[in-house]
């Protein structure tokens, strides 16, 4: 028996040299940072029969695709190239410089005459999903990191299954690890109507495309390919609900009408299509967009950009980032979780080093403590470089949500960390109109209100034990 263990050991042994040996060449072509490269070299080399494992259920970055072309050849014909601007036809020379990296890393051009409303509260936001849910003639499309299993989620699923019983084409798009306790019971009633619903990347590497931690984190809900609601906000009590109650989060969502409709319509079939592998499911799905030119709320410019680990650049970073180095006057940013990479951490102490007005809102009390502890390890170098930060304390903080000068707004899934900019799937609408951007700031400046400023004198003379355990955090930063 001695020698079986023993035979048993070596052959595992070879077989993880044997994966290893495969694995580091693939790890240096993926281009890390030089320190994570090393880390998972030695890792696997020293003991690959944990390192080779943990790589594959933690350490995939990327992700292949091949649908995406045969969707995003239908709503770029379908959105008439009236409504379509070049980025040089933007109101500003920062909005030029954002909208030309957000093309060049392949995001669609920005679209004008669109109208956005924003929803300020989780009371505003349930009323809107409802009457979205309300409002189709022809078929709804959902898809959301989380689909709490509580009340709000059940009411979800019921107003969908009853749209789906009338004979509404509804489809529903769960990340599988965010939703897996929905994806078990609460959307029986909906599939039971005859919607369909479907998993976003299963975690276990029984399924053909799985991962533990490629996750899509997008929050987007249309009605007949003419209305949107997208933003931070998942569905459940936290977020939203018939009345504000004080344990729910602060939050803001928007709801978007007009030529944008196609590129955020094109967003959902391809992560259906890649889902499911059903690449044009039956429907009208790219109407002629209507074009707002009066009323109420104005009229705006506006891009939509996506980004995940399927993809050759990263769209979303790139605009933020741009638009950082290229403040001039202001840049606000409300985010609940708060872990830059070095190239946004240098633009946002460069900015505040020239003597643009940075500020940031983050979480009194966060609901994910290690997230928050790795994000308190950067406030020294941030507020040395003249960054002001702020601690809201109303309830716990989940508006993400930028304000760059008057010409730069941005919401919808990310946050400012690095799993959002690097390993999340994220939906990002960059906004172009002086109107919704004071509308944003505005948020910005209520939210301010309510929170506590971080005293830089202060917070230096915190334990060493606690910035220890800070640091700690940060070290692991990239996997949260």
């Amino acid at each position: 028996m001695a020698d079986v263990w023993k035979y048993t050991i070596l052959a595992l042994d070879i077989a993880g040299y044997f994966f290893a040996f495969l694995l580091i060449p693939r790890i240096i072509l993926e281009r890390r940072h030089p320190s994570a490269t090393l880390a998972w070299m030695l890792g696997i080399a020293l003991l690959p029969l944990i390192g080779v494992p943990l790589y594959f259920l933690i350490g995939v970055r990327r992700i292949r695709r091949h649908i995406r072309a045969k969707i995003a050849t239908v709503g770029p014909v379908a959105s008439s190239l009236s409504h379509r601007l070049r980025p040089e036809e933007l109101p500003s020379v920062l909005s030029t410089l954002c909208g030309r990296v957000l093309v060049a890393a392949g995001t669609p051009p920005p679209t004008e005459g669109n109208r956005v409303t924003f929803l300020r509260g989780g009371d505003e936001a349930y009323d809107a999903v409802l009457s979205l849910i309300g409002s189709a003639r022809d078929h709804l499309h959902a898809q959301f990191f989380i689909l709490d299993v509580d009340p709000v989620g059940r009411r979800f699923i019921q107003a969908l299954a009853a749209r789906a019983r009338e004979g509404i084409r509804v489809r529903l798009l769960l990340d599988a690890v965010g939703s897996w306790r929905a994806l078990r019971r609460t959307v029986r009633p909906l599939r039971d109507a005859g919607g369909e619903v479907a998993a976003f990347l299963p975690a276990f590497p029984l399924h053909r495309r799985w991962s533990a931690h490629l996750r899509n984190h997008r929050k987007l809900l249309i009605a007949d390919g003419r209305k949107a609601f997208t933003g931070g906000m998942n569905i459940g009590k936290k977020y939203m609900g018939p009345k504000t109650a004080k344990e729910q989060w602060r939050d803001v969502a928007a709801v978007i009408e007009g030529p944008a409709l196609p590129d955020l319509q094109a967003l959902f079939l391809d992560d259906w299509a890649f889902s499911t592998e059903e690449t044009l499911p039956a429907g009208v799905f790219f109407p002629a967009p209507v074009r707002f030119t009066a009323g109420e709320p104005p009229p705006c410019t506006l891009q939509v950009a996506a980004s995940g680990p399927d993809r050759a650049a990263r769209p979303i970073y790139e605009g933020v980032f741009a638009a950082f180095a290229a403040a001039r006057r202001r840049l606000w940013i409300e985010t609940p979780y708060f872990v830059p990479d070095d190239g946004i951490g240098a633009a946002l102490r460069n900015a505040a080093l020239r003597g643009v007005d940075v500020r940031l809102i983050v979480p009194g009390t966060s609901d994910l403590r290690i997230v928050s502890l790795a994000g308190r390890s950067y406030f020294d170098e941030m507020m040395a470089a003249g960054v002001r930060i702020f601690l809201y304390r109303a309830t716990n903080l989940h508006t993400k949500l930028l304000v760059v000068d008057d010409d730069v707004g941005v919401i919808g899934s990310p946050n400012v960390d690095m799993r959002s900019f690097f390993l999340n799937f994220e939906l990002g609408v960059f906004l172009y109109d002086r109107p919704q951007i004071e509308a944003m700031a505005a948020v910005f400046r209520g939210d301010l209100e309510k929170s506590e400023p971080v005293d830089p004198v202060r917070f230096a003379r915190r334990s060493r034990s606690l910035q220890l355990l800070e640091d700690t955090c940060r070290i692991f930063s990239p996997l949260f």
